[in-house]
Parts: structure tokens; C-alpha cells; sequence
């Protein structure tokens, strides 16, 4: 059945996750040099730029409770755990850095490639909602002429997440078009690919080096129908 619409998962996919990762620790550093929060005045007047960089050393080591394990080598103690969701909120809220978070080289002049062959585009990504829907809006993909559609799984609630078939069978009514007329194509094996056994979508997973989920385990040993390095490899199965 010939390919209606392609939707996109969003980070690793799109957009680089660690591009975000890198512009909201810096956001959380410049916070750190200048906020009032006396459990933290121990970093006041010190180089963001250095506390950064040790805050993407910890990540790279684990992403697991970076904060916290930032705190403790500094030798902070009594913070608590509003403190570290201060920082947490900084870094989910944080206006994104425009210069350091931008789309894959080979995803606008795709875009477009889909959008003259009539082909519609969606994303569909899961996530905090604050975050996702920044990351759209600093991507101008909410308002990008090729992009008809997209689903934000937290902004709609418990159940959402992929691989739920919800946010897909949301998608083919706005679309207007069957599951089996869609593809997905993402990059996480953890939850990416799975959807297939819940509605009958091609799947293609993205390979892009570096990914956050480039090593990860499928769910259950579920994997995609097909798989890529580069967008336009696409054209070979639409």
C-alpha cells in the first residue's frame, strides 16, 4: 500500500538530544552563577562555562541524578530536594540555546522533498511536555509548512506514551489516512519499533551516531522493517 504520511519521532531523529542536553546544562550553570538559593552560593561569580562542561562530564558518565552527584563533589551539603528540582526545572524550561539546537542537515531539504511528492509529515514524540513542545517551537517545526500534525504524548495524559497506539491513531484521523498508509521512523529500540504489534505501521529505524539510544536493547526483540543512516534513504520504501 503506497506511503501517505511519515511520522518522525523527534530527539535522535530530528535533532541531536545531546544539542539540548548541551544547552540546558548551560542554562543550569548560568542559574547556578547568579541565583540567590544560599545552598548554592558556593558557585556564585564562578565560570558557567566550567560548570557546564563538568555538568556534561557526569552526564556522558551516567545520566542518572547528574545533579545531585554535581552537588556532592562540590561538597554542598543540606541541599535539598526542592533544591535539586530547582535545577531540574531550569534545565526542562530553559529557552533554547537557537545556535547549539538545530535539526539534522538532511531534515529540511527532506521535509520538502515529502511535501512536493504529497506526502504528509508528522512527529510524534514522548517526553516532558514543556521540553518537547520547546524543542518544536525552537525547531519551527510547529509552524513548518511540511509538518501537518503533531502529538506531544504527555500533553495528553497517563496511557499516551509511545507504544501506545494512541498517539498513531490520533495522528491517522488528523492525517486522514490508515495505519497502513503510515510510516515511522525513529531511532529508540526500547520503545520505537513496538508499535507494529499494536497497529500495522512500517517502521525504519535512524541510525545517527551518537544517539542517546544508539546501544540500547529492544523491547522484547521487536525490531523495524527497515533501517537507514540518512533521511533520504527513505526514498527507496515511499
Amino acid at each position: 500500500m503506497k506511503i501517505k504520511a511519515v511520522i518522525f519521532d523527534l530527539d535522535d531523529t530530528l535533532v541531536s538530544e545531546y544539542a539540548f542536553v548541551k544547552s540546558g546544562f548551560n542554562a543550569v550553570a548560568k542559574y547556578l552563577t547568579a541565583c540567590e538559593n544560599s545552598a548554592f552560593k558556593v558557585f556564585t561569580g564562578v565560570d558557567s562555562a566550567v560548570l557546564s562542561q563538568e555538568f556534561l562530564a557526569l552526564f556522558d558518565e551516567s545520566a542518572r541524578n547528574v545533579f545531585n552527584r554535581f552537588l556532592d563533589a562540590h561538597g554542598v551539603t543540606g541541599y535539598t530536594g526542592d533544591d535539586v528540582f530547582s535545577l531540574v526545572k531550569v534545565y526542562r524550561e530553559h529557552e533554547i540555546d537557537r545556535e547549539i539546537y538545530r535539526p539534522y542537515d538532511d531534515v529540511e531539504p527532506f521535509l520538502f522533498a515529502l511535501k512536493d511528492r504529497g506526502i504528509a509529515a508528522g512527529i510524534l514524540t514522548d517526553g516532558f511536555a514543556v521540553s518537547q513542545r520547546n524543542k518544536i517551537k525552537t525547531l519551527g517545526f510547529d509552524v513548518h509548512p511540511a509538518i501537518k500534525a503533531t502529538v506531544v504524548t504527555a500533553e495528553r495524559g497517563e496511557g499516551w506514551a509511545k507504544p501506545s497506539a494512541k498517539g498513531f491513531e490520533l495522528l491517522c484521523d488528523e492525517l486522514d489516512v490508515k495505519p497502513q498508509e503510515m510510516m515511522y521512523v525513529g531511532d529508540n529500540p526500547k520503545k520505537d519499533f513496538y508499535i507494529s504489534r499494536n497497529i500495522p505501521i512500517k517502521t525504519v529505524r535512524i541510525i545517527r551516531g551518537g544517539g542517546v539510544y544508539e546501544n540500547a536493547t529492544y523491547f522484547e526483540n521487536v525490531k523495524e522493517d527497515h533501517r537507514i543512516e540518512k533521511l533520504e534513504e527513505l526514498y527507496a520504501f515511499i
